[in-house]
């Protein structure tokens, strides 16, 4: 039985910042993770404009950033897909370089129009899962409560999942850890041999 691991964010490049890239604001930036993880319908951006660190971005495969949302290079997009079916909506990011003020990047910033010859990188989306949450088994699955309200799961330390029709596709989610991207032992182990940058997985699922 594979194991399986929650992805998130190498942060260890970081040094005297927080985030690779920063949204430009938008109305209901507020609730995105709602919108991202928990399948609110409201807002339904068409795109996300980032600024960033332009000597770090293109080399970072799974991007921190300060929606923390999950923000994809193309190239890790185009590997996840190849290894299995599933459904999913990508929304493309445009990052431009933070070490540019904003007045000589937008000609428009009510609507982030650039000015010309503006170098923007593309090559990244946002993912949202749209597919059916995994069943955890509840009875072979080891896991904590929480003190504080016994009828939520804590930290996962063994997540033994329900027999799934046609297997379990590269990304997933449990209902018990919405905002949690999770993938099987197999996906892992591909997404490391690929050389994919940015990338962490952990056996504990919190």
């Amino acid at each position: 039985m594979q194991k399986k691991y929650s992805l998130n964010w190498n942060r260890d490049h970081l040094v005297d910042i927080e985030n690779d890239i920063f949204h430009m604001p938008f109305k209901g930036d507020d609730i995105i993770l709602g919108y991202i993880f928990g399948g609110n319908e409201s807002p339904n951006p068409d795109k996300f404009v980032f600024s960033g660190d332009f000597n770090v971005v293109g080399n970072i495969d799974y991007i921190t950033n300060d929606l923390w949302i999950p923000v994809l290079s193309k190239r890790m997009i185009d590997l996840l897909t190849s290894l299995g079916s599933f459904k999913y909506e990508l929304i493309p990011c445009e990052i431009f370089d933070f070490t540019i003020p904003h007045e000589e990047v937008f000609e428009d910033k009510s609507k982030w129009l650039y000015k010309p010859n503006i170098e923007l990188n593309k090559d990244y989306y946002a993912l949202r899962l749209l597919d059916d949450y995994v069943e955890m088994d509840y009875e072979k699955s080891e896991y904590d409560i929480l003190i504080k309200d016994p009828l939520r799961i804590g930290s996962i330390e063994n997540l033994v999942l329900r027999s799934s029709k046609g297997g379990l596709p590269p990304l997933f989610r449990i209902k018990e850890k919405l905002s949690q991207i999770l993938v099987p032992e197999s996906v892992k182990e591909e997404l490391e041999a690929s050389g994919l940058k940015g990338l962490v997985f952990e056996s504990e699922i919190i």
